[in-house]
C-alpha cells in the first residue's frame, strides 16, 4: 500500500485535475481511502506488539487503546462529524489547496507533507478513519479477551446478508434518531451491530458513499424491506 501511496502521489502531481469538483473528490474520498486503511493496519500491527498474553492484562490494554482513539474522534468532533454525514458545502474549505490559512484543526497535519499533494484535512480524515475502524477492532478484541464472562451465553447469531444491506440498516435507524434520541454515534451503532451480529462490517463510510453513488435505488436493502414487510402483512390479513 506505500509503493500505491507513492504511486497515487506521482500520478497526481503529473496530471493536474481538470476541475475543482475532480480536486474534491481526490481528497475526499481516494487519498483518505488509502492512507487510512494503511494507518489502521500499522495501528493493529502496533496494539498487537506490546499486547500481552494475559486475558486480564491484555482486556485493559485493548480498554487503554479505545479510550485512546474515542479522545482523537472527540477532539476533532466538528469534522468528523461533517465528514461522515455525508455534507459537501465546506468540500472547498476542507479539500481544496487553495487557501492559505491553517486552521488550528489542519494546521499540525500540513506541517507533515507539502501543500501540492495535501489540504491538510485529507491528512486528518485518513486518521479519523482509522480510529473508528480500530474501534470496533478493539471493542471485538476486549469482548474475546473477557472469554465470555459477560458476553451472551445463548446461541450466537450472525448477520448472512451484505455488508451493505447492514450499513444501509444502519444509517437508517442513525438518520431517524431512534437510539439514545439520536444521540448515538455511527461509530456506536455500528460496534453494536458488529458485536451483536459477529460481524466486522470493515470501513463503512465508503460503504456510504457507495451507496450515495448507486445507479439505482441508493436504499435497495431498506426499499426490499418495506416490500417484503408489507407482502406479510397482506398475508397475514388474508
Amino acid at each position: 500500500m506505500r509503493e500505491r501511496s507513492r504511486e497515487l502521489k506521482d500520478y497526481v502531481l503529473n496530471h493536474p485535475f481538470s476541475n475543482v469538483e475532480e480536486e474534491i473528490c481526490f481528497f475526499k474520498y481516494y487519498k483518505p481511502a488509502l492512507t487510512g486503511r494503511l494507518l489502521y493496519y500499522y495501528r493493529v500491527y502496533q496494539i498487537e506488539s506490546g499486547c500481552s498474553c494475559c486475558p486480564e492484562i491484555a482486556r485493559m490494554h485493548y480498554r487503554k487503546a479505545m479510550k485512546e482513539y474515542q479522545r482523537k474522534l472527540e477532539r476533532y468532533l466538528p469534522f468528523y462529524q461533517y465528514y461522515r454525514s455525508g455534507a459537501t458545502y465546506r468540500d472547498h474549505y476542507y479539500f481544496c489547496r487553495a487557501k492559505k490559512e491553517l486552521s488550528p484543526e489542519s494546521g499540525s497535519f500540513m506541517l507533515e507533507e507539502d501543500s501540492v499533494m495535501s489540504t491538510g484535512y485529507d491528512l486528518l480524515a485518513p486518521r479519523l478513519i482509522a480510529a473508528e475502524m480500530l474501534l470496533g477492532y478493539l471493542n471485538r478484541k476486549v469482548l474475546l479477551a473477557m472469554e465470555g464472562a459477560y458476553a451472551v451465553q445463548e446461541k450466537e447469531h450472525h448477520w448472512t446478508d451484505r455488508k451493505a444491506a447492514a450499513v444501509e440498516l444502519i444509517y437508517g435507524i442513525w438518520a431517524m434518531g431512534s437510539v439514545d434520541n439520536g444521540r448515538v454515534s455511527i461509530v456506536e451503532l455500528v460496534m453494536l451491530f458488529e458485536q451483536m451480529f459477529h460481524i466486522d462490517l470493515g470501513d463503512v463510510y465508503h460503504t456510504f458513499i457507495s451507496m450515495r453513488n448507486r445507479k439505482n435505488s441508493r436504499t435497495a436493502y431498506l426499499d426490499q424491506m418495506k416490500e417484503r414487510l408489507l407482502k406479510r402483512m397482506d398475508e397475514t390479513d388474508g
